[in-house]
């Protein structure tokens, strides 16, 4: 039987040597065609039908088809991975696609409009332990800061002028002064705050404006609160006691208090209430 077999495939070769075929050649086996592969986003939502498609070519269309910028390193890009789900928050997707690594994600929004997903930082596993995402006003140069000071947002002003008094200290007054001039109370009110906690010493007159002049109930608080240890705090504190907000009265009241006892014999002096407590 072996030997008949043999002799079988070897007159099959011989023919196909002398190019003549056999008469019923066996049938070639068909290819396998895979299915195609599918990325879609829509309201947020990602459904995937990915086969053999590296894991660099998946992160590439979510990013196109979500607008999500994702970036950083995913690893060996050219591996192939097949993945398939349907209609998964966009986040919850991409945590099940970056599985095996570590991941920052940022969600943002805008207006009234509810945080979306905006951008995701990707990181070999292990490698993101210990990374901290930080705003731009930690790495921005002192020049760039000074510039987002006139920027139309006021949160972005606000943001900067605290930058630049944890920066440069005493050395930010010019731009502390000029903050205090904002038409919006909220960045007043912040170059003020810092300007308490951050050791910039400011004129006594520029101060006392604020405090007896200024239209934010936060801003006369916070100046009457630097004025606290000057020599004209008394006849400040006087003139606050008729300000329109019970706050500031009351802020008031207790700067003279303060005063009356440090200078009555013989009495400590009692700690002074905290800007939170106050503002509270």
């Amino acid at each position: 039987m072996v030997l008949s077999c043999a002799a079988g495939m070897t007159g099959l070769v011989a023919a196909a040597l002398a190019g003549q075929g056999p008469s019923n050649p066996p049938s070639s086996p068909e290819k396998r065609t895979e299915p195609a592969s599918t990325v879609t986003v829509k309201e947020d939502r990602l459904s995937l039908r990915v086969t053999n498609r590296s894991l660099g070519w998946i992160l590439e269309e979510i990013s196109r088809e979500g607008k999500v910028a994702i970036s950083g390193d995913a690893g060996p890009g050219r591996r192939l991975v097949s993945i398939q789900f349907q209609d998964l928050p966009l986040g919850e997707g991409l945590r099940q696609i970056l599985r095996d690594h570590d991941a920052f994600f940022f969600y943002g929004g805008e207006g009234k409009a509810p945080a979306s997903l905006r951008a995701v930082w990707i990181y070999p596993k292990g490698r993101g332990r210990g990374l901290e995402p930080v705003p731009p006003e930690a790495w921005a140069s002192t020049r760039e800061l000074e510039a987002e000071l006139a920027d139309p947002n006021p949160e972005a002003r606000a943001r900067a002028i605290e930058a630049l008094v944890e920066r440069k200290g005493d050395g930010a007054r010019d731009a502390v002064l000029e903050a205090l001039k904002d038409h919006d109370e909220e960045v007043r009110a912040q170059a003020l705050y810092q300007t308490v906690s951050g050791d910039v010493e400011l004129p006594t007159d520029a101060l006392t404006d604020l405090a007896l002049g200024d239209p934010s109930r936060d801003v006369r608080f916070l100046a009457l609160e630097a004025l606290a240890d000057r020599p004209e705090a008394r006849t400040i504190a006087e003139t606050a006691l008729n300000d329109p907000s019970p706050q500031i009265r009351h802020k008031a009241q207790e700067i003279l208090r303060e005063l009356d006892t440090a200078t009555r014999p013989g009495k400590p002096s009692q700690p002074v209430r905290s800007l939170q407590q106050d503002r509270r």
